[in-house]
């Protein structure tokens, strides 16, 4: 029992400290190579000794722009950490250490791949119904299918 209590207690702790780091990067950051309209708090991990708090974070674009971003909240994490633990009251501050959370950029990739794939799938559709504004047969279209015209 005490450990599920102990769980619980690190995840309120974890959403706790990734509400507070939200605002904080919203509105108390001033570092260019973070766009906080780009840059997103997805998830804190904490152990149960409380002492560090792994922040997962999420960077809209490419490559080059999470790493710079990463690179400044590192580099930006003991003042940071000074800006959460005026927001909040721990016993201890946990330890910030920044990591991009490529999760979010995956989910969104496989979106986009079900989106194409379902937008293929009307084409065909449309196509086979004898739709003037579909694409012609011979890109996959079944060609006598069983309907007469």
């Amino acid at each position: 029992m005490a450990l599920s209590s102990m769980s619980r207690r690190t995840q309120r702790v974890g959403n706790l400290i990734r509400q507070t780091l939200a605002e904080v990067l919203l509105s108390r950051l001033s570092d260019p190579r973070i766009d906080p309209a780009r840059t997103s708090v997805t998830r804190v991990e904490v152990p149960e000794d409380l002492l560090t708090a792994t922040v997962y974070v999420s960077v809209l674009g490419d490559e080059a722009v999470e790493r710079r971003t990463i690179r400044a909240l590192r580099h930006a994490a003991g003042h940071v950490q000074e800006l959460m633990m005026r927001r909040i009251s721990l016993r201890h501050t946990p330890v910030l250490s920044f990591e991009l959370d490529t999760r979010f950029k995956k989910t969104l990739q496989t979106l986009e791949i079900i989106d194409r794939a379902m937008d293929e799938i009307r084409q065909k559709d449309l196509a086979r119904q004898g739709d003037p504004e579909a694409p012609q047969a011979g890109q996959g279209a079944a060609v006598g299918d069983g309907e007469t015209s």
